[in-house]
């Protein structure tokens, strides 16, 4: 069997199926690509038995056959190579050649069985729609921040994927802090989303990824299995089953204190700030008072931090904390020069919105100190 084959395109679909691929599991069959060569191109696919990618690209093939290599490995060797054609020759039993069209750098890779790996579920049939790729990865890159890391709460690791008056929706949230987004994307009411399904953290990371590189975006949702389609390949995610918390009920419905920011300004302050603060959730005091907020982080043995910011509110004097962390993380996804605070009490969290951030909501929830 012999693959003549683009460097370029092959190092494209590469590098999507090794960041699927699973490098640390105990299967070594996880931690390959399965190479399909027929008649015109090849197939790639990689899976973690939670995520499977499936690529296509074009290729001269002489002789069909399947077998699998190592992905991270592969994906090194032509990173590296300074040759824009490559040919992968050789037959499973004696392992797959890497090399130029003079010979002049080789490489020999085991073969693991194709027969070995993981069967992709076969996608047909599902209602899709399409989405500009560019707003799909501003959406995910609002809301994916805010989800648990902690993978004891499972159903919480993830993105919830819904919608809300036919508008396609992004909730993600960690019990202290929420992120959400709305977006009018034609045909939404269509997809089964009523309920709302929950993507796993590692797979939005990944669908991300193939927005960021794509002028449109197919998803779809089909059984146990969220399915995002591009130009180059599929993207199977299977969706996390557990209940997400009902994140209606912790938005407030009437109005607090409301402040205005310049978000820049207040993010660069919260930096200064928190500059001697040894503990991991790096509180902050904030003391606000007609025209200007003061802003107090404490290091404990170390000293005290203390900056003065001028800001927009003309309400009564109060105090309250938060974790400068969580303010932050959402200052950083936006895009408004100006932002709303919306405060109500320690016991309510923070709205923050912003007007060149249509459809945005995060909330912060303050912090007893």
């Amino acid at each position: 069997m012999k693959i003549i084959l683009d460097r370029e395109k092959f190092l494209k679909v590469l590098n999507r199926v090794q960041a699927v691929a699973d490098r640390k599991s105990s299967m070594a069959i996880l931690s390959t690509v399965l190479i399909e060569a027929r008649e015109g191109g090849l197939s790639l696919s990689a899976t973690d038995l939670e995520i499977g990618y499936r690529g296509t690209l074009t290729a001269e093939v002489e002789g069909e056959g399947a077998f699998c290599l190592p992905a991270r490995k592969l994906y090194e060797i032509v990173k590296s190579y300074p040759f824009e054609t490559l040919i992968l020759e050789g037959e499973a039993q004696e392992g797959i050649h890497i090399k130029d069209l003079e010979g002049d750098i080789s490489y020999r890779l085991s073969v693991f069985p194709a027969e070995d790996f993981p069967s992709l579920p076969e996608i047909s049939g599902e209602t899709v729609i399409e989405i500009p790729g560019e707003t799909l990865e501003a959406m995910i890159e609002k809301t994916l921040y805010a989800a648990a890391t902690d993978e004891a709460r499972y159903a919480l690791s993830g993105l919830l994927v819904t919608r809300e008056e036919n508008k396609f929706r992004l909730v993600a949230t960690d019990g202290h802090r929420l992120s959400l987004i709305d977006q009018e994307v034609p045909g939404v009411e269509n997809l089964p989303l009523e309920e709302g399904v929950i993507v796993p953290r590692k797979a939005a990371q990944e669908i991300k990824r193939i927005a960021a590189e794509e002028v449109v975006v197919r998803i779809g949702v089909q059984e146990n299995h969220f399915v995002v389609s591009s130009s180059e390949g599929l993207l199977l995610a299977r969706l996390i089953e557990g209940q997400f918390p009902d994140y209606r009920a912790v938005i407030p419905r009437e109005a607090g204190k409301r402040v205005f920011v310049h978000r820049e300004r207040l993010s660069e302050a919260l930096k200064r700030v928190t500059l001697l603060s040894t503990d991991k959730y790096r509180v902050v005091r904030f003391d606000f008072a007609p025209g200007e907020v003061v802003l107090t982080g404490s290091g404990g043995e170390l000293g005290e931090a203390r900056e003065r910011l001028s800001l927009a509110y003309e309400g009564e004097p109060f105090a309250i904390n938060f974790n400068a962390k969580y303010l932050l993380d959402v200052f950083q996804v936006m895009e408004s020069e100006e932002v709303e605070l919306d405060i109500g009490s320690e016991r309510t969290p923070c709205r923050i919105t912003g007007p060149d951030d249509p459809g945005f909501l995060a909330l912060v929830m303050p912090m007893a100190v």
